[in-house]
């Protein structure tokens, strides 16, 4: 019974860690809290559409626009997060 236990065990770590790995799926606006932010659908999240979830938080929204152009995308956006969260 032990044995079948540890098997199992691996077994559910194993398909774990295949799911969490990122290397299959979409990162591309695919996560429901990107998707909330980007209330005009276009892909980018502005400062404005920051604001309404985060509040007047002008700092933290230009730390991690990367580019610098105003607007967060999805990878910019999840810096904030992490993948996932």
């Amino acid at each position: 019974m032990h044995k079948l236990m540890v098997s199992l065990t691996i077994l559910i770590a194993l398909v774990l860690t295949v799911f969490a790995i990122p290397g299959g799926a979409d990162e591309t606006k695919d996560h429901v809290c990107f998707r909330v932010l980007d209330t005009d659908k276009d892909g980018l999240v502005t400062l404005e559409e920051f604001a309404r979830h985060y509040g007047d938080d002008e700092d933290r929204f230009r730390a991690v626009d990367a580019d610098r152009d105003g607007r967060l995308t999805h990878d910019e956006y999840h810096e904030l997060l992490g993948h996932g969260a």
